[in-house]
């Protein structure tokens, strides 16, 4: 063994990566990280979730993280449940010859989500019902999100919802970090 190599396996380096390993487990295990719970109810029949396999997984992962992060920031020591009804993304795919269809946004083909949703704090329930919701100037109002952002019209309009609904703020969803 080299050198180098005994270094990398130093009972001081174990030590460090163990207690690593040890405080993110208990941090994820945490409450503050497991705020929300986010199911998606026969999303095959969503009006428009993407085109292929990949594309609905891709959109379903992307949304229930935002949601898992936004609740842990915004809603400590609360619980949010949301099952997804319907989704419906901004833009519209356009027929191509080509394999790769282009999602082209347009001011008719609004982001449109339906959902219900529970909030509850020690087991109490704070708030639940049923949402629909949509952005008709999705294309024109501010948006926190840089357009390189994955599904950045729906984030928006999820925290705006979540600012306007669960937080009880007059004010849409802020638009810095």
């Amino acid at each position: 063994m080299s050198r180098r190599s005994i270094a990398l396996f130093s009972p001081r380096r174990w030590g460090l990566m163990c207690a690593l390993l040890l405080g993110s487990a208990t941090l994820a295990s945490s409450p503050v990280f497991a705020q929300a719970q986010v199911s998606f109810k026969e999303p095959d029949k969503f009006s428009d979730l993407g085109d292929t396999q990949w594309d609905r997984r891709n959109a379903m992962k992307q949304i229930e993280e935002h949601l898992k992060q936004q609740a842990g920031r915004e809603l400590p020591g609360k619980q949010l449940k949301i099952v997804f009804t319907d989704i419906d993304l901004a833009g519209e795919l356009e027929p191509r010859v080509s394999a790769n269809r282009v999602r082209v946004m347009r001011s008719i083909t609004i982001p449109r989500m339906e959902f219900t949703y529970t909030l509850t704090e020690n087991d109490k329930v704070l708030s639940e019902g049923k949402a629909v919701i949509n952005d008709m100037n999705y294309q024109s109002s501010m948006n926190r999100y840089f357009d390189s952002e994955p599904f950045r019209f729906e984030k928006k309009l999820l925290d705006d919802w979540m600012a306007k609904e669960l937080l009880h703020k007059d004010r849409l969803a802020r638009t810095g970090p």
